[in-house]
Formats: structure tokens, sequence, C-alpha cells
């Protein structure tokens, strides 16, 4: 008589083993997610992120509308809409505010994690989480409340439902991927260039003959499929065809320089893999990651076959697209993340030579082990708008404002300090976060350089001019405005914090380099007879006079 195994015996450790690389991959990501929210109380919220909470109040036909348009904030309206709601749901806790940037870069990490399983095996899954988890731009920009973190995720999604659809040639998989894809371009306009790189591939994969593909389409079944796909995202898009227009006639402009465009796109190709942490004019450090940077792409590249090697191609490409039409700044290499990770994973995952495997691995450490030396050394940072000390400067204001003082400002990361730290009254309800001053909500003396002078230049008896970081014209209207106290008030303060420590540089290589030497200016005008100087609290000036 023919016996049977017993099945239970044969299928219980299956859910074991498929249980055991998740959690395995899952607990370095939860230790990112903690230590990216432990450690925000590091760094400073930036102007961007300023911005963007701000526009985020506005209700949503507003959000709409502002999107439309070809003027003013005419950023993709899906990351505004879903910060929207948390705002609404959090009332704007202010340690919550970074929360869904850090959820949506550990989420995409994961998802890249399953597709690096999925195309070089275990090992490469469980590298890839190792090194999101370990990249010191991440840890950097994945915390940011902008749309670069929901960005990367979409992203993370398309590549996985890509793969997902190739291998089920299923037509949901396929509705899928488009609604996916049309948020991803929603949300970042740039995402058409990853789109139309993935039909590339799409292309050329399938006429490869996959033998563990089904089916394989022929010229004509692609064909359909590609345009297809395109004549859903492009009508599912009209609503940004005008602003998107807009936008790529903007960015066809000749560069200022060569020299600069060269030097800007290396600056942020460094700056990719060891984050701004360590800036390139500290050679002792920047020298030892650029040649590992070099050492790793080049046992990347050679140890790596198929579509694996693709994606890092079409990384490469977009980074280069990028750096040609002006767009790289630090937190837009952040989009660029999944598709050079993707690649590294495998080559780490995939690779058997120890000849190989052990000088990339010293190479990654190196590249490594420097970002994250310049991120607990603090010394080394290209930019530090992260260490402008915005807590003291606004209490300093407030307690000005108190005392009768006025104030003006050019920066949005101040007055987004401002805003909780003075929590101007709403009637009928709790204080909740509705808006940044001065524009959205309204505090009195409290001015940008634009309503001051549209008020006809109040003079209260003592005035806090605050200078920081803004576009040129807004930065030529504050010293239009600090100009005009010079001449009319008597005594003035002033006060220089945060040194900007690329000055130098820029001033050599910049074109028309205007910018100032320090973040951060305070002039405090004595503008009445029997004005009194405002507190100065604790605020340890950079240099005064």
């Amino acid at each position: 008589m023919r016996t049977h195994p017993d099945p239970p015996q044969t299928r219980s450790p299956k859910p074991q083993r498929a249980i055991t690389p998740l959690l395995r991959d899952a607990a370095p990501l939860l230790m990112l997610g903690s230590a990216l929210a432990y450690t925000n109380r590091w760094l400073a919220l930036t102007n961007d992120e300023a911005s963007a909470l701000s526009a985020a109040t506005q209700n949503v036909p507003a959000i709409l509308a502002a999107a439309r348009s070809a003027v003013g904030n005419a950023r993709p309206p899906l990351y505004e809409l879903l910060l929207h709601v948390w705002l609404r749901i959090t009332g704007g806790a202010f340690d919550w505010l970074r929360a869904p940037a850090i959820v949506c870069f550990v989420l995409g990490l994961w998802l890249l994690s399953r597709v690096a399983r999925q195309l070089g095996g275990e090992q490469s899954g469980n590298a890839l989480v190792w090194l999101g988890a370990l990249w010191p731009l991440g840890f950097h920009a994945g915390r940011l409340a902008g749309p670069y973190s929901f960005g990367f995720l979409l992203i993370a999604a398309v590549t996985w439902q890509y793969f997902r659809c190739i291998h089920s040639r299923r037509s949901s998989d396929w509705a899928i991927f488009c609604v996916l894809s049309l948020m991803s371009l929603y949300t970042n306009d740039f995402a058409w260039a990853l789109i139309i790189l993935l039909g590339i591939d799409y292309w050329w994969r399938t006429s490869e003959g996959n033998p563990q593909e089904p089916e394989p389409l022929t010229g004509e079944g692609k064909t359909k499929a590609i345009l297809a796909t395109a004549a859903v995202l492009a009508i599912g898009f009209a609503p940004r065809w005008p602003v998107f227009v807009h936008e790529i006639h903007s960015h066809l402009v000749l560069p200022p320089s060569a020299r600069f465009l060269f030097l800007n796109a290396a600056y942020n190709f460094y700056i990719f893999f060891v984050s701004q942490s360590v800036a390139p004019w500290f050679w002792r450090l920047s020298i030892p990651a650029a040649i590992g940077v070099v050492a790793l792409l080049i046992f990347v590249f050679a140890g790596i076959r198929g579509v694996a090697r693709r994606f890092f191609i079409y990384s490469t490409l977009l980074f280069v697209s990028m750096a040609l039409t002006g767009i790289p700044r630090t937190e837009q290499l952040l989009l660029l993340g999944p598709w050079f990770l993707l690649p590294m994973a495998i080559a780490l995952g995939t690779i058997e030579k120890w000849q190989w495997r052990i000088p990339m691995a010293v190479a990654l450490a190196t590249v490594a082990a420097i970002g994250w030396f310049g991120i607990l050394n603090r010394r080394y940072y290209a930019d530090s708008r992260f260490f402008e000390p915005w807590n003291t400067v606004v209490q300093d204001a407030a307690d000005a404002l108190r005392n009768g003082s006025g104030v003006i400002s050019n920066d949005n990361s101040f007055f987004f300090y401002l805003t909780y730290a003075l929590k101007p009254s709403q009637p009928n309800s709790s204080w909740r976060f509705m808006g940044s001053l001065p524009r959205q909500v309204q505090y009195p003396s409290v001015w940008g350089p634009q309503q001051w002078e549209g008020a006809g230049g109040l003079e209260p008896a003592t005035v806090l001019w605050i200078r920081g970081s803004s576009p040129p014209e807004e930065l030529a209207e504050m010293n239009r405005v600090g100009e005009k106290l010079s001449g009319e008030c008597g005594d003035r303060i002033t006060r220089y914090l945060t040194r900007d420590p690329a000055y130098m540089w820029k001033q050599r290589f910049v074109p028309n380099f205007s910018g100032p030497a320090w973040r951060i200016e305070i002039r405090q005008y004595f503008c009445g007879r029997n004005a009194t100087p405002p507190s100065t609290g604790g605020a340890a000036p950079g240099g005064s006079h």
C-alpha cells in the first residue's frame, strides 16, 4: 500500500522559512525609523519643509488650483493633499511633522528589498535593507517633510509593480501599475523620465525571450501595451500638462557656465553617496570617500548582468539628465536612490568571487564610515542649514514682540518656528497649526518685507530685522527694508549666526554669486527716543558690531 507523507510535517516549515527573512529585513528598518524619529531634534526644519507644511494647510480647492497655476506654487499636489490630511489629524503637533516622510522612506526601502530579493535572491534583499539603513544621504533627506520621501516610496512601488506585471501579465497588475505611475507623476514631474525608461526596459526585456516569462509578447503586443499605458498616463495627467510644459521650457536654457555645470554635477554625485556631512573640500576625508565611490561603482557595473546592469545604467542616465537641466538639489537626489540602491544590492548578493566581494565591501564600508563620521562629528558639513539656531532666535523675537518691538524677516523657517512659539489666537478652538506667519496667519507687528512696505513702513520703538535664506528677489527686498531702517532709525546692533561653510567656494565657482557669508543676520534697530534693546537671550553671536 502506497504511503503518503504527513501533510502537516511537509507544510509547517514553509511559513517559518517565509517569516524569518521578513523579520530579518524588518528589524533594521524599524531601527532606522526609530533612529530618524529620535534624531529629528538634531536637524532644524529647512525652508523647503516650512514651505511644504505651510502650503498643506490650505483648503483642498486652493491646493488643486495652485497645482494647475503656471505661476507661484505649481508643485504637483498629491503629497500636499496627503500632508493636509495628516496635519488635520495631528493638529500640526510639532513632533509629528516629519513622521509621514520617515514612514514613506522606510516603506520604500522595504519594497525595494522585495524587488532585490526577487531579482537577486535572499542575500540581495537583505543587502538592500542594510544599504538603505546605513545610507548617509538617507539619514538626512529621508526625514524631510517635503515630497521627496513620498516620491521615493512611489518610485519603489512602481518598480515593484513593474516586475509583478512583467511576470504575471494580468490586466489587474497593469491597472495597478498605471495608478501608481500616475501617483508618482502627481508627486514629482521628474517621474516621467523614470516611466519612459521603464517603457524602454519593457521593450528590451520582452525582446530577450526570457524563458521564465509566460507567453512572450510579439512586437505588436509590446507596442499595444506601451501605447495603452502611455495613453492612460497622458489622459490622467491632463490637468498638469500646461504647467509641465512651462516647467520643461524654463529648464531648457543654456547653463551660465560649463565649468559650473560639471562641478555642480560632480558635487551632487559625491553628496549622493557621502551626504553633505563631509564637504568635498575637506580633502583628507573626501578623497578616500571619492576613491571608494569610484571603486564601488566599477565593481558593481562589472559584476552584474541583465536587468540589474540596465537599471544601473538607467540611474546614471537619470542623474545626467538632472545635471544637464540644472535640477539636482540634495533633497531631489533621494529620487535617484531606488535605482542606484537596487543594482548595488544585487551585486552584493550575487557576486560570488571573494576577489570582488572583499574590495567592494571595503569600498562601501569606507564611504559609509566617512559619511557617518561627519554626521556624528558635525564639523565637516557642506551645508549648515540643518544647524541654524532658529529655536533660540525665535525666543528672542517672541520676547521682543511681547515688549512692543516689531519683527521683519524673509525666512520661511524662522516664521514657521515663530508661529509655534507665539501660537496666534484662534477663535472658538484650541490652537492648531493653520499656516505660518505672516501670510496665512497674522500677529501684531510681524511682517515680511513686502508687508512692511505695504503697511507704509511702520516703525515701532524697536525693530528686529532678521535676514535668513530666500530667493534673490526676496533677499533684495529685505536689503531694501534694511537700508530704509538704517537711514531713518538711530543706533543698531548687528549679530551674525551660522556661517555658510561653502561661501568661499561659491564665490569662486558659482557664476554671479552675491550671497551673504552668514546664513542669519539679525539687526536690532532703535527707532524711538526711549527705545531699549530687546532681550538678546542666549543666542551666542557669530559676530557683532
